[in-house]
């Protein structure tokens, strides 16, 4: 059987390379076309990885083989008729979960961004040796693809995969690695930490298997193809990010989001967001990694891959990330509701909420949602955010018919998740009318995805025995909270960030007063009536103003100084306030508890 044979060395650390060999026996005198993916799944935006690939060359046991490039991503040869062999080098120093870093600390390897694809052997097994180079002797090396015979557990050497799809969908985290294993229904999961100091990865494995469980628990079931999964967790001084992969992901987090050691029952608000950051990962194991859009069975790599239904995966994931922390008892009901007013509060306060529809949206990730500028807040809703308040008003309107959220996923689970025979755009509502048996819902729901829908958050609050109010932010940032204004407020319409010199306007909002006035994402504002601009100013100055009150402000733009008059105009009630009236239905308000007939299968966390 014809296998594709890849050699990974940690070739210079300082400089960040690493080598690169692929040996490989073609169809002689036939073309061979290599190409290494333009994006990674999960992440649709185009990469162009390829533009890190340097000194590529082709030879065979009689010489130098011709290579022609073909285009940013693809090259060509006409092979003899003996095996051939690839090398190139590859520069690693991205410091994201989507491509490769190395340095003398670590090594951060994504194969779909490594290796290259060996056009039509891309269904035989796939062999991939890492070898050690410059790497210190004390590294471990951490994957999801399983082990050669000959290759010890979290040693360099020699790993399988069964295609070129599995090869790319395995990252691998090499260095020196603190690791706590703990088993869900009897899966091994294993937390890898790397670059992690002064903190506790038992305590952190011990409050994910609750969350492993609660994800689970919505799905009925761990997918019957999964035998272990990864969480591995770059550390670094200040970063945020994840990807799924279909037994593992990549995670990127800041050094002090992870627990104090001394502090075993605390959790901050940061170790919440990492938890969360886990969760969601998680969630797609099922929920992205095999339930996912038909296009997405097969993807294509070369190019972008449409799909109008990211609101359905990435929002739905979303609502359940926070979720099974409140469920799980690691987010009071108090906390759980600042985070989800303060998601209310975001989409009510940006204008693109009633201008772009969350098909149109996910359809164009690519261009808008991925590569995003200062008119965003304008033009693009998050699939994310507003996704998961439509998970939320879908859950809400589920419980009215006595129905749950829970019990729609695992028939989408059953249906084509397990199956993995996709989704089309119709397929979630077809499901979503047999489970519950309501036309009226299903058009609902229709409308809150095909048109810039305004959605009902205070009904749904109102089924879950919530109460939604509104009332005007006291400065910009201020997105939750339940404060009693003693005067009427204004607010600029402006976001900026501080600098040395001022306040830089990053994005003015349509129809606001900045708006009106003139202001232009990039000014730098420098005084505001006549006292240098700072967020501490500009806060005081507001409080102190009435509706109507004109603030002269002087302003940089493109090296010209400007006087601009901002007439503050009344603030919009944007920020939303959502308080616990009863806990009327069976929604978890409350952490979520095993049935009382279900064993505990939870397992050990082990070192």
């Amino acid at each position: 059987m014809t296998e594709v044979r890849y050699q990974l060395e940690l070739a210079d650390l300082a400089g960040h390379y690493i080598d690169v060999t692929i040996d490989f026996a073609p169809q002689p005198q036939q073309p061979v076309i290599l190409a290494l993916p333009a994006w990674i799944p999960g992440s649709y935006m185009i990469r162009d990885f390829a533009r890190h690939l340097l000194d590529i060359r082709a030879e065979d046991a009689d010489g130098v083989l011709p290579l022609t490039q073909l285009d940013k991503q693809r090259w060509a040869l006409t092979p003899g008729q003996l095996p051939v062999t690839v090398r190139y080098r590859v520069y690693a120093f991205d410091l994201s979960v989507r491509a490769n870093f190395l340095s003398s600390d670590i090594a951060v390897i994504n194969p779909a961004a490594t290796c290259l694809q060996v056009q039509g052997l891309e269904l035989q097994p796939h062999h991939i040796s890492i070898s050690r180079g410059q790497a210190p002797t004390h590294w471990q090396l951490a994957t999801g693809l399983p082990r050669s015979a000959t290759t010890a557990a979290l040693a360099f050497g020699d790993y399988l995969a069964n295609s070129y799809a599995q090869l790319i969908d395995s990252p691998l985290l090499a260095g020196a690695l603190d690791i706590a294993s703990f088993e869900v229904d009897g899966i091994p999961h294993h937390l890898v930490l790397c670059g992690a100091v002064a903190t506790d990865s038992q305590r952190i494995a011990a409050d994910l298997l609750p969350l492993c469980q609660a994800q689970r628990h919505v799905f009925g079931a761990l997918p019957t193809d999964l035998t272990e999964y990864w969480f591995l967790t770059w550390v670094v001084d200040n970063g945020y990010g994840g990807l799924e992969h279909r037994n593992s992901t990549l995670l990127l987090c800041n050094r002090f989001d992870l627990p104090n050691p001394r502090l075993p029952q605390e959790y901050t608000e940061e170790y919440q967001n990492f938890l969360a950051l886990c969760s969601h990962e998680y969630f797609h194991t099922w929920w992205v990694k095999r339930a996912r859009p038909t296009p997405y069975l097969d993807y294509q790599l070369a190019g972008e891959q449409y799909s109008t239904q990211l609101w359905l995966y990435e929002g739905f994931t979303s609502y359940y990330d926070d979720l099974s922390l409140l469920r799980t008892g690691k987010l009071s009901l108090e906390q759980y509701l600042t985070g989800l007013a303060k998601t209310i509060s975001r989409l009510q306060r940006a204008p693109a909420n009633t201008r772009q529809s969350l098909a149109d949206s996910s359809f164009n990730a690519w261009t808008r949602f991925y590569r995003q500028d200062e008119n965003a807040a304008n033009a693009i809703v998050s699939y994310y955010a507003k996704g998961a308040l439509l998970a939320f008003c879908l859950d809400a309107e589920l419980h009215a018919l006595g129905l749950t959220l829970d019990g729609l996923m695992q028939r989408c689970w059953q249906q084509y998740g397990a199956p993995e025979s996709g989704s089309e755009d119709s397929t979630f509502f077809a499901v979503l009318a047999s489970y519950s048996q309501s036309d009226a819902l299903v058009a609902t729901v229709q409308t809150w995805v095909n048109t810039a829908a305004i959605l009902p958050l205070a009904r749904a609050a109102e089924i879950f025995g919530i109460h939604l109010s509104w009332r005007q932010p006291e400065h910009p940032f201020d997105l939750s909270g339940d404060k009693s204004l003693s005067l009427p407020s204004a607010e600029p319409g402006f976001l900026f960030e501080g600098v040395a010199e001022g306040l830089k306007l990053t994005a003015v909002r349509n129809g606001t007063a900045a708006h009106q006035a003139g202001f232009s994402s990039g000014d730098l504002l420098i005084a505001v009536q006549g006292l240098k601009a700072s967020e501490s100013t500009l806060k005081q100055l507001l409080s102190r103003a009435s509706v109507g009150d004109v603030l002269q402000c002087h302003l940089f733009r493109q090296q010209r100084l400007l006087q601009l008059d901002l007439t503050l105009s009344p603030a919009a009630a944007t920020v939303a306030v959502l308080n616990p009236v009863s806990q009327r239905t069976a929604w978890p308000g409350i952490p979520w508890q095993q049935e009382a007939d279900e064993p505990d299968q939870s397992g050990t966390v082990s070192a």
